[in-house]
């Protein structure tokens, strides 16, 4: 009964300090619902980071299929361009009166021998060409070449047999339709299931190539197993894989996958926003990440569906652990809650009986006309606030005293201002300020290290002001032996008024170094010094103060870590600096042309430029000089069709870029970064259009050898370097730009002397030689007869 009615007498009281159980209830929430929160977070956290993260590795592994069949089909279509510009095809297609030769039947004529002997040559090494380029990519599986004149298709197949067929008769018609209907060059075809010779079927991806000859092709098509298992399988073995066509077409997909798998994922509706990306879905009772990627190149998608479950497993676990670790935490911080707060409450309740007991009747006072709760801390928080009242009260006396006045004193010496020396005597006097006014100078010390302006870094540097100011109080090291003064001017600056009594500027530039030395030996930071000039009184003492401040801008030119003084800068400034246009000039010439390291040596000849002459140069000259610099290399640049910003992050502006550098070291560091990454991009650009040129030269060719046409007439139409032409293009087509044009205008004779209306100076003439005798000449070097002799064969 006593044990009962104790713990009946405790829980009474516990009713009358209502502190001390929000104490009990407040520790246990602060000690469980942060974990609580965390955990949950966590759980939340982790699980999205798997999905993100699994998405990314999904799409990494997409997107590295992608680049690979790009690759291939690139090559393919590279290789396709090659193979319809060989001059084997060139000649078969070219040959007059193919058509007639292929419907030859039964006793040919003696006289058509001769051409046809070297017709069916044509035909023999247009099939041996056919057959190197299918044996040069293992996924090629057979190629077509479709000749609309002779309505006659020729093929070499897997097992390197060459047939021919009339197009009626082929085997294989689903690529005709593509070849009549073709808008770009090549075009890539939906996977299609072919008929195969003699029997058979076999899915396969066709590139078409039109020849420039009416309606011919090239039709290559590739083994879309092969490329499934050695290409897209490899990559993405383990999840289902579908390839879609822009039309909505299956392309390629893995055995596992379903035809209609495509149309349950909703992947038409995601591709209306992004061309990648991945996100979750409900599929076959279980959650599926499906992963998308699109090529641009071939319009296809590749789509991966993978199972999320395999993944989430370990956050399953983590849900768990959680709620089994909230239940025992909860428990837990009950109990332990109760006797720490036991402990707590001691000094609150001793607290209460003081704040009672006062004899004042302040706290009464205030209790009894609050609407507060009546508890413990009502009766406290009445004694707090009287105390904070007090202390608030002394700390405004304390705010007017004399350290604060004073400070504000020293620093108005420095402005402009209206006060008399009568004034200024008398406030010094009163403040206690040791100095004479009369012969006076200042040095202004500044912090070169630059601080961030994040909280961590601007109470580092307010710290490192303090000491500054600590150790300039201490004569030593100031080596003054002399009245002075230190006060705190700008964020990174600290001014050191003092009396200089007969001293001249030599020994006052000589003591400003020794200061400068000594503190940058005791506190381990780099500074600058400004010295202004000697003051007979101390109203010419904001003028000094300008003047160092003045000086300390011209650390851009001269460097950090020095004295500067505006004596010595006046007297450099006697003379104009000019420009280096022809260092600019160069600079950007080697930038057009790509030379990085010539590039880089004429920049620092054009910095050489101004180091030599930076003491004629004021510190606001130097960024407009480097402006001027970087708008130039910026025209450069446009002159490739490009902008300058593409080597910059997106939204970066590079002139404000350029004028946030604060020394010349950044600014030329800045610069020779712009040039380097600059030139690789040009690079890249140049031979990229240099396939672009050469293309353009033989279409040129083709087109206009009945002219007077010449290596210069041609880079005067393509507006480039003859020299670059016939360099490039010699390295393109294997032969130098004269012997091709030579070639084109002999096979273009052919079809006019077999034609035979017209005489052989006249076809040397048409076909854009000078003279029949220099006709005659390249004729015969190139096929090994005169054109009289060919005529005759052929005609």
């Amino acid at each position: 009964m006593l044990q009962i009615r104790n713990w009946i007498d405790s829980v009474g009281s516990m009713k009358k300090r209502k502190f001390f159980l929000k104490l009990i209830v407040t520790t246990v929430l602060i000690t469980v619902l942060p974990s609580l929160v965390s955990n949950i977070f966590a759980y939340y956290r982790v699980s999205g980071i798997v999905e993100e993260e699994t998405g990314n590795n999904k799409l990494q592994y997409l997107n590295q299929t992608i680049n690979t069949l790009e690759i291939l089909l690139n090559r393919i279509k590279e290789n396709s361009n090659l193979l319809a510009l060989n001059r084997s095809f060139i000649s078969f297609e070219n040959f007059p009166n193919g058509a007639y030769y292929e419907g030859l039947q039964g006793e040919i004529p003696e006289e058509d021998l001769p051409a046809l002997y070297a017709y069916l040559e044509a035909k023999k090494n247009t099939f041996l060409t056919m057959n190197s380029f299918k044996l040069s990519d293992q996924f090629v599986d057979s190629v077509y070449f479709y000749d609309s004149s002779k309505n006659l298709v020729i093929t070499s197949d897997k097992d390197r047999s060459n047939r021919q067929f009339r197009r009626e008769d082929f085997y294989d018609k689903d690529w005709y339709d593509a070849v009549q209907t073709m808008q770009v060059n090549p075009v890539f075809l939906d996977t299609r299931t072919a008929k195969q010779y003699p029997e058979g079927d076999k899915d396969l991806l066709s590139v078409i190539y039109k020849s420039k000859k009416a309606n011919n092709a090239i039709i290559v098509n590739l083994d879309a197993a092969m490329i499934y298992e050695d290409i897209i399988s490899k990559l993405n073995a383990s999840d289902d894989m579908y390839v879609v066509s822009s039309s909505g077409n299956l392309v390629f997909r893995s055995q596992s996958s379903m035809t209609g798998g495509v149309q349950q994922i909703g992947l038409p509706e995601a591709l209306q926003s992004a061309k990648s990306g991945s996100y979750s879905i409900e599929l076959d009772g279980s959650n599926k990440l499906v992963s998308y990627s699109s090529s641009a190149l071939l319009g296809w998608t590749f789509v991966n569906i993978s199972d999320m479950g395999v993944y989430t497993q370990g956050t399953i676990d983590i849900k768990q652990t959680i709620t089994y670790s909230a239940g025992a935490l909860m428990l837990f911080s009950l109990l332990l809650s109760y006797f720490s707060s036991r402990s707590l409450y001691k000094p609150i309740s001793r607290l209460n009986a003081l704040a009672k007991g006062r004899s004042d009747g302040k706290i009464q006072l205030v209790s009894e006309q609050s609407n507060g709760p009546d508890d413990e801390l009502s009766v406290i928080g009445s004694f707090v606030r009287s105390t904070i009242d007090e202390r608030n009260y002394y700390k405004e006396r304390l705010e007017e005293s004399l350290p604060f006045q004073l400070e504000r004193f020293k620093l108005s010496l420095l402005q402009r201002h209206t006060m008399s020396l009568e004034e200024i005597e008398s406030k010094k006097d009163y403040l206690g300020l040791p100095i004479s006014l009369h012969e006076l100078s200042v040095f202004l010390l500044s912090i070169d290290e630059e601080m961030a302006s994040n909280g961590e870094d601007m109470l580092a540097q307010d710290l490192c002001k303090i000491k500054i100011m600590d150790a300039l109080q201490d004569s030593v090291v100031l080596g003054l032996g002399t009245a002075f003064f230190v006060v705190n001017v700008e964020k990174d600056k600290i001014a050191v008024v003092f009396n200089l009594s007969g001293k001249g500027r030599q020994q006052l530039f000589h003591l400003a170094q020794q200061l400068l030395d000594e503190v940058n030996a005791r506190l381990g930071v780099q500074f600058s010094l400004g010295v202004g000039s000697i003051c007979s009184g101390i109203e010419e003492l904001p003028l000094a103060y300008e003047e160092a401040a003045e000086a300390l801008k011209y650390r851009i030119l001269y460097g950090k870590g020095y004295v500067i003084s505006m004596d010595d800068i006046r007297a450099d400034n006697g003379q104009t600096f000019h420009y280096p246009n022809q260092l600019e000039e160069k600079l950007n010439s080697y930038i057009r042309t790509a030379c990085l390291q010539e590039a880089l040596f004429i920049f620092d000849a054009f910095v050489a430029e101004i180091e030599a002459c930076k003491h004629k140069l004021h510190y606001n000259q130097i960024q407009p000089i480097f402006i001027q610099l970087f708008t130039s290399i910026r025209y450069s640049f446009s002159s490739f069709g490009t902008g300058i910003e593409t080597l910059f992050e997106k939204g970066t502006d590079p002139y404000r870029e350029l004028l946030d550098l604060g020394s010349m070291d950044h600014i030329v560091a800045w610069f020779q970064s712009l040039i380097t990454r600059g030139v690789e991009c040009i690079r890249q650009e140049i031979h990229a259009r240099g396939n672009q040129h050469i293309a353009k030269v033989i279409e040129m060719l083709e087109n206009d050898y009945d002219k007077d046409i010449s290596l210069q007439w041609v880079a005067e139409h393509l507006n480039l370097n003859p020299a670059y032409i016939s360099r490039l293009f010699k390295q393109s087509t294997g032969q130098p730009f004269i012997d091709y044009l030579k070639q084109v205008r002999v096979d273009n004779s052919k079809r006019l002397l077999a034609e035979g209306r017209l005489k052989i100076n006249e076809i040397g003439k048409q076909v854009g030689f000078g003279s029949a005798h220099y006709f005659i000449k390249v004729f015969k070097e190139i096929t090994g007869i005169t054109p009289g002799e060919y005529k005759k064969i052929y005609s």
